[in-house]
This record gives structure tokens, C-alpha cells and sequence, in this order.
């Protein structure tokens, strides 16, 4: 008999099924590029923790509308753009043998951006958020903190906009297209994330929540907006695709939401057949309260509360909170305090976690320090490192993020087999001559002429690759890639661009193939009207 029998048995979630009962709850990395598309580091981060051994997999933070952002580096699902990238990480996950979910989110008054939605006008002043920047403050020199707080004051609105019911209306469609898009990319699951403060705890918060109409007031109306998000997401993604909830189960703050009620709202979810509730506790204004840092550093600190819930409801439960090592969550199994374990930081710690425990090399495990300093990085807006990583790994992860950081240093070259389209690459030659600090794409999408001639046009590609190597671009920053035609040639290459997270795309106009078809007169046309937060460089 294995020594952590209940920790690696099998477990199913609704039609989905677990190799065991270890699951990577949702950990915000800010891993994405500026415009919500998956990242290299994202993938990177994702597959690691998915070949670990980990039974399923919660992909942290996907914005379900632009108004929502709480990071400039959040994955976004609020457009068909960004399935492509969205697809790559939920096959990145599933290869591994790993449930993959998408978490979705939106983040109220606490998102970045000229226009912010909340149920009440509360600004950020009014909230208790002191302990929070100082936490986020205190790891950087005095010239970043002016930066962050620059910053932090540009992007947050004085006083956010009170949601009216078309408001109300309008987000929770965009989460149940998030929901829908989810699925698409081929996600088993979505979860809602409904904890740490975000939108649906502040319609719950009785402390935020003042509202005169059938959205505020008593439990029974603050619970009405996420009760519609659930029903909206539910019927949008259909009864074979299972919806979790992230569940704040106490806010720890006075007048706050408590467990009494925490209680109520979990048995109207479980009513409406939600696939789990992965319980938590605490928000962005609790968490740094002397009491609540000072219980954070207790092992299993929320397990009573998801012990709690799980008494209430008949839905499976995962708890969370300071869950280092299998003995403990193998303890928490057996004594039905919860159905299955979330971790956090101790898999970004050490991702092997769950491979160590079952092989009996637990001792082996990294444990995490809590010591804060990925929290102080993505509180920062800056991606999470983790100071307990070997040299080699911090290494490779900062290298990663300055690809993040700088996406415009990734380019793609459009090569279509016309004298234009070698031009563009001679162009972007002459450009960026001497370069070591680039990687450039050659990209060509087979159309049925230019398969016909494929000496022809891999000569091109060798003939731009070798006017980039002579203009002093090392060869190894050159790629060529040669890709089927899907969905056209100017959806292709935006699709290419979105899934692989170029900063530059450099096209020629009015190039002319052997078959007489202007390709880039409009290609070049709908890639400039079509790319968010991506240089287009045009060459006649």
C-alpha cells in the first residue's frame, strides 16, 4: 500500500478525470505579454508544474473584458485573438497526462485602466490597502517605488463607475464568452474566479457592496451578480463542460463577508451544480492585517474553512493555505476536511512536489519559505521569481522576461515569394544591421502556386536569411517557418503573430505572386488595422 494512499487516488470531476487528487490552484505569475497573449514564459512555467505529476492544473487570471486587467501582464480570453496561444497552453498541460482549467476573472476596482467597473463607487483611497504597497514597496530602491506608484496612480481611476444593469448585463456575457472560449481552446474545465477581492466578493462584501437596488442590501441580492455569472457561464458552455468557482469563504475583515454566509452562498452554487469550490479566505485588504500574516505562516491555515463548506454542500471541496508537505495533505484527505488539495507557492517552489511524494522522496522536496518575495513581485506588476530556485533556473526565468519585457525584439518577416517581399526582408536587414539582441521569423504560407514550386521558394528563404546573416544578424537568431494556409493569408499571419508573441511584423505592399493575386496590397492592410501592441513595418 502506497504511504499516501489518498493523496494518490484517483478522482473524478464530473466527466473529468484526475490521475490523483493534487491539483495547482490558481498562483498569478504575470507571465503573459502587454496585450494578454500566452507567452513563451507561460508555457515554460506551465509545463514544468504539468510534468511534476500534478493531477490537474489551474491556469491563474484570464481577463474576461479589457475594463478587468489587474496586471499590464495578464492572459486575456475576451477576444478569438488570443485563442491560438490559449490552445497551445491548454495542450501544453494536457500532454502531460493533466487536467487543465482556465480560470476567469475580472477584476473590479482593483483593475488597471481608465475605466473600471464596481458595484459601488469606492474608490481605492477608501480601501485598506496600506500594508498591501508597503509589501509590494519594500523590495525596491527608491527610484522603482516612485516608478510603481507613478504608475499605480495613472492607471487607477480616482473613483470607479457605480455598474449600471446594462453594465451588469454586459460583464457577465463576457464572462460566459470567456467561458465559451475556454472550451474552444480545449480546456477541460473553466473556474470563476470568485475570491481575493475581485468582482463577484465585491458584490458579496457587505463592506463594499452599498447598493439600494436588487444587487445590494441583504445576502439574498448580494449574491444575485455571481449566482448570474454562474447560470450565464453554465448555459454558454453547456452541460459537458464543468464550472469550478474560487470561493472566498471568509474576508477577515469587520462588516465583511463571513463564513455564516459563505455557507448560504455555497449551498446555492452546489443548487446550481457547480463542478467544485476551491475554498480560500482573505482579500487584498486582509491580507496584510498584522492577525492574518501572522495565521498565514500556520500549515493548512484554511483548511477549517474548507472543512467548513464542505459540511454544507455536496460538491467536491479543495482547500488550500500553507499545505508544504504529503503528510499533511494526506491527513486533510483521510479526515474528509477536504476532497482534493490545492497548492500554490509549493509547486512553483519545487514542481517535482507531487513525483517526490509518490516516489517516497519527500524529504527531497524544496519547501516554500513563505517568505513573500513572489508576491512582492507580482504585486509590483513585475513577473514571479522564486529566491529559493537554483542559479541556472533564476537565470533562465530572467532571460524569459526580458523577452516578455521587450516583445519588439521578436520579429516576424512575411515572405509571400515576391521581389517585395525580399525587399522587406533587405529592409529589415539594413534596419536592424549588427543586431545580437534580436530573433527573426521568415514566414511563409503555402498558397497553391507556391507549393508547386518549392525549390523556388525555399531559394527565397535562403536568399533573405543570407542578406540578414551578412548584415550581422547572428544565424542563429534566424528561423524559418513554412505553414499551411487555414484561414487565409492575413488571418494566418495575425493568428501567427498573436500565438507567438511578435513585436514587429515586417510585410511588403502590393507584391505580386507567380499567379498574378495581390497578397499583401490588403494582407498588409488587414495585419495593420488588426494587431494590438505590435509594430508593423510596410515596405513599398
Amino acid at each position: 500500500m502506497h504511504r499516501f494512499p489518498h493523496l494518490f487516488e484517483p478522482y473524478k470531476i464530473n466527466s473529468v478525470g484526475l490521475k490523483n487528487r493534487i491539483t495547482m490552484a490558481p498562483l498569478f505569475t504575470a507571465s503573459a505579454h502587454k496585450d494578454g497573449t500566452v507567452s513563451s514564459l507561460t508555457l515554460e512555467h506551465y509545463k514544468e508544474i504539468a510534468e511534476g505529476g500534478v493531477g490537474m492544473i489551474v491556469v491563474a487570471n484570464a481577463i474576461v473584458d479589457e475594463s478587468g486587467a489587474v496586471s499590464k501582464y495578464s492572459i486575456r480570453v475576451d477576444d478569438d485573438r488570443f485563442l491560438p496561444g490559449l490552445s497551445r497552453l491548454a495542450d501544453t498541460i494536457k500532454k502531460e497526462g493533466v487536467a487543465a482549467v482556465l480560470q476567469i476573472n475580472h477584476g473590479g476596482h482593483f483593475a488597471q485602466g481608465r475605466k473600471t467597473f464596481s458595484p459601488s463607487s469606492v474608490s481605492l483611497s477608501d480601501l485598506n490597502l496600506g500594508g498591501l504597497y508597503k509589501t509590494a514597496l519594500k523590495s525596491l530602491d527608491f527610484q522603482q517605488q516612485l516608478a510603481v506608484l507613478s504608475e499605480a496612480i495613472q492607471q487607477h481611476p480616482k473613483r470607479p463607475k457605480k455598474m449600471t444593469e446594462d453594465d451588469i448585463k454586459y460583464i457577465v456575457s463576457a464572462y460566459a464568452q470567456a467561458a465559451l472560449r475556454a472550451k474552444k481552446a480545449g480546456f477541460d474545465m473553466v473556474e470563476i474566479h470568485g475570491a481575493t477581492g475581485y468582482l463577484p466578493v465585491q458584490f458579496l462584501s457587505p463592506r463594499i457592496n452599498n447598493r439600494k437596488d436588487q444587487y445590494g442590501g441583504n445576502l439574498e441580492n448580494r449574491m444575485r451578480f455571481p449566482l448570474e455569472l454562474v447560470r450565464a457561464v453554465k448555459d454558454a458552455a453547456g452541460n459537458d463542460f464543468p464550472v469550478g468557482y474560487r470561493f472566498l469563504a471568509e474576508e477577515w475583515m469587520d462588516d465583511g463577508f463571513h463564513l455564516d454566509e459563505a455557507k448560504n452562498f455555497a449551498q446555492r452554487l452546489s443548487a446550481l451544480h457547480i463542478a467544485y469550490l476551491s475554498v480560500t479566505g482573505g482579500t487584498y485588504e486582509s491580507f496584510s492585517a498584522p492577525e492574518v500574516k501572522e495565521k498565514s505562516h500556520e500549515l493548512g491555515y484554511m483548511v477549517y474553512l474548507a472543512g467548513n463548506i464542505k459540511e454544507a454542500v455536496d460538491v467536491p471541496v479543495i482547500t488550500t493555505g500553507r499545505i508544504t508537505d504529503p503528510q499533511l495533505a494526506e491527513e486533510i484527505l483521510r479526515k474528509k476536511k477536504a476532497d482534493l488539495i490545492g497548492l500554490a507557492r509549493p509547486l512553483f517552489v519545487d514542481p517535482k512536489w507531487p513525483k517526490k511524494a509518490y516516489e517516497g522522496k519527500e524529504e527531497d522536496i524544496v519547501p516554500c519559505k513563505n517568505c513573500g518575495a513572489c508576491f512582492q513581485l507580482v504585486v509590483s506588476d513585475r513577473p514571479a521569481l522564486c529566491a529559493q530556485w537554483g542559479k541556472a533556473k533564476l537565470i533562465g526565468r530572467k532571460n524569459m522576461i526580458k523577452e516578455v519585457h521587450n516583445p519588439r525584439k521578436k520579429i516576424l518577416i512575411a515572405m509571400d515569394g515576391s521581389e517585395n517581399a525580399t525587399m522587406a526582408a533587405a529592409y529589415a536587414a539594413d534596419i536592424l544591421a549588427n543586431r545580437t539582441d534580436v530573433t527573426i521569423t521568415l514566414f511563409h504560407i503555402k498558397t497553391d502556386e507556391s507549393i508547386k514550386d518549392e525549390s523556388g521558394i525555399k531559394e527565397m528563404m535562403d536568399i533573405a536569411r543570407s542578406i540578414l546573416i551578412k548584415a550581422g544578424i547572428p544565424e542563429k537568431s534566424i528561423n524559418i517557418e513554412i505553414r499551411q494556409k487555414k484561414a487565409g493569408m492575413g488571418n494566418d499571419i495575425l493568428n501567427e503573430i498573436v500565438e507567438a508573441g511578435y513585436g514587429t511584423v515586417v510585410v511588403g505592399r502590393r507584391g505580386v505572386s507567380r499567379a498574378n493575386q495581390l497578397l499583401f496590397g490588403s494582407v498588409s492592410n488587414k495585419i495593420v488595422q488588426n494587431t494590438k501592441d505590435c509594430t508593423v513595418w510596410v515596405v513599398e
